[in-house]
């Protein structure tokens, strides 16, 4: 993100973000690994979503954005989808809710290239649990908010990566290695739209290090981490403060 992009973002941020909530911006911008017209992928979080007025009026300001930036416009998942997240939203994505179980263990599908699919609640919620443990930019809010639900997301990627490997023991590489590829050899935006590398390595630490202070999971070696009693309900959609 230039400085001038950044500045937008956050005054849209000031503007349109309800009392108690944050904003960020997440994606290929965030991360700086975009060409120079990727789109700018924003998602505001507050109680309750917006009414038909305002969201409409917010789409405008993003739209605007694109506009003024000579930015690209990503219309595969909706707005309406991906713009705004309530704090039950975030709930529902950091107690992992949006993936299915197959034998008691979560098993997230590959993305689906169908337009209902992209713009279902379930895949909203992988959209806000993935904006809060991959690289991001704070835009403004409420901090205490924000890092309670970074803080939760990355636990909740730590318990999805120990139940998708099903076993006794995970290593940060193992949990990088399941978070980053599918079953079927999915990759990136097609899987959970995660990258190898030292952020998302970091990311998965700190989210096993909250379960080993909780005495959900216990260090071995100092490099492997083996499960106690986790379940993934655990993790749970506990509120933020």
């Amino acid at each position: 993100m230039t400085p001038e992009l950044f500045a937008a973002a956050a005054q849209l941020c000031r503007i349109s973000t309800p009392v108690g909530g944050y904003g960020l911006a997440y994606g290929s911008q965030a991360v700086g690994a975009g060409y120079s017209d990727s789109d700018l992928d924003l998602v505001l979080v507050g109680r309750h979503r917006p009414g038909c007025h305002i969201m409409n009026d917010l789409i405008a300001a993003v739209c605007k954005i694109h506009d003024d930036f000579g930015l690209r416009s990503d219309t595969e998942v909706d707005y309406e989808t991906k713009l705004f997240a309530t704090y039950s939203d975030v709930d529902s994505a950091v107690g992992l809710r949006c993936f299915s179980r197959i034998g008691g263990g979560l098993s997230p599908d590959p993305v689906v290239a169908d337009r209902r699919w992209l713009n279902s609640p379930a895949f909203a919620q992988r959209l806000i649990l993935n904006a809060l443990t991959s690289e991001h930019v704070f835009l403004g809010g409420s901090v205490a908010r924000y890092r309670a639900d970074r803080a939760r997301a990355e636990q909740a990627i730590a318990v999805l990566a120990i139940s998708m490997l099903g076993g006794p023991e995970v290593t940060v590489l193992d949990a990088v290695r399941a978070l980053t590829e599918g079953p079927g050899g999915e990759r990136g935006k097609d899987f959970l739209g995660y990258t190898p590398g030292a952020r998302l390595c970091s990311t998965v630490q700190s989210g096993l290090a909250s379960l080993v202070a909780r005495n959900l999971v216990e260090v071995i070696d100092g490099a492997r981490f083996r499960r106690c009693h986790v379940r993934d309900e655990q993790v749970g959609p506990g509120r933020a403060a």
